[in-house]
């Protein structure tokens, strides 16, 4: 059987292709060789591109620009991580030298006072010096600060943070002047005792609810007088709403009606807004007193002074007092204003 050319079906092919297995004509299996040289050439063309894309790196470099660009994240939350906590260890050491040196200030001005006046016994010395000697030894330890690794298993860079020792949640200028056998006198039990307003006590008086916020606002005081000696009573702010509450003193010598001023009144709304000589102080806009927040109220008669102490933020905050406004002796005062409102004595 004479052979058929595939292109144009005419007999008489001289030539057949052992690739495809086709039968061409001379004419068309020149085109069909012309063809598959152009095949070849394309081919070749491939080639050379890829090779230049080898040369190039191109692949590697797609993979490099992810790496960099990881690297240069995980650089950025590493400085962040760092940067912060740089802060925040320069933020705690500015604070404990401050209040290391409000102490130590007030320590020098009893030690010149006495001095002064030849007025001083080897009690005195023996308070001066360990006085001393706790401000020098927290000082030091205030390296009780340390820098802990992030423990999550999953976590390929681990962040850093600050960490303190048990022994620095009191606060400094407490730990120094106040909790000390030496300088606080014994515990006494302290309860209130409604003065106006819709108030409502509670588990032994010990607990003011204030019921009614349209009806004014709950005075309550206490029933211990206080004329000499150093006296804490810690307080738990079990609810506060909207409005700030008052924690501080007044003279029981003084009325403290509704309708009349009373210049003996001093404590504090907040820890930036008090009342001094029954006058505000300060702004009243800064609610960092919250609800579950412990607050102790120290009465220094002895040196005429008043501090309130936040355990949460470490705060320590003080009042002088001056005698002939606000006589001896001094009662507690609580102030409560939006209904709901409660205030514990931890006795």
């Amino acid at each position: 059987m004479e052979a058929i050319c595939v292109q144009c079906k005419n007999t008489g092919c001289i030539a057949m292709c052992y690739g495809c297995q086709e039968s061409f004509c001379t004419k068309h299996f020149i085109k069909h060789r012309l063809y598959l040289s152009e095949q070849m050439d394309d081919i070749h063309r491939k080639y050379e591109n890829f090779q230049k894309d080898l040369n190039r790196n191109n692949f590697e470099q797609t993979l490099l620009t992810s790496i960099h660009a990881w690297e240069r994240k995980s650089i950025m939350k590493i400085q962040e991580i760092a940067e912060k906590a740089r802060y925040e260890l320069q933020q705690t050491m500015d604070n404990t030298k401050n209040d290391v040196q409000v102490v130590l200030n007030e320590i020098f001005s009893e030690f010149q006072s006495n001095s002064k006046t030849d007025n001083y016994t080897e009690n005195d010395l023996n308070k001066w010096t360990r006085q001393l000697s706790e401000l020098q030894n927290l000082l030091e330890k205030s390296a009780n600060i340390f820098i802990v690794q992030d423990k999550k298993p999953s976590a390929l860079i681990r962040g850093i943070k600050l960490t303190f020792q048990q022994q620095q949640q009191q606060s400094l200028n407490s730990n120094v002047i106040f909790k000390t056998n030496q300088d606080l006198d014994e515990s006494i039990q302290e309860h209130f005792r409604v003065i106006s307003g819709p108030c409502r006590l509670s588990d032994n008086d010990c607990v003011a609810t204030h019921l009614n916020y349209r009806a004014g606002l709950s005075r309550i005081s206490g029933i211990q007088q206080y004329s000499f000696g150093k006296h804490a009573i810690p307080f738990l702010i079990e609810k506060k709403g909207t409005k700030n509450i008052f924690i501080g003193i007044h003279s029981s010598s003084k009325s403290i009606s509704s309708t009349t001023f009373d210049y003996s009144v001093h404590g504090w709304w907040n820890l930036d807004y008090m009342i001094i000589n029954g006058e505000s102080k300060g702004g009243d806009n800064n609610e960092i007193i919250q609800t579950g927040d412990r607050i102790t109220l120290i009465i220094d008669c002895d040196n005429q002074k008043l501090y309130l102490e936040h355990d949460r933020t470490k705060r320590l905050e003080h009042l002088p007092i001056k005698l002939d406004v606000c006589p001896f002796p001094w009662k507690i005062l609580v102030r409560l204003l939006t209904t709901g409102d409660c205030i514990r004595i931890l006795n």
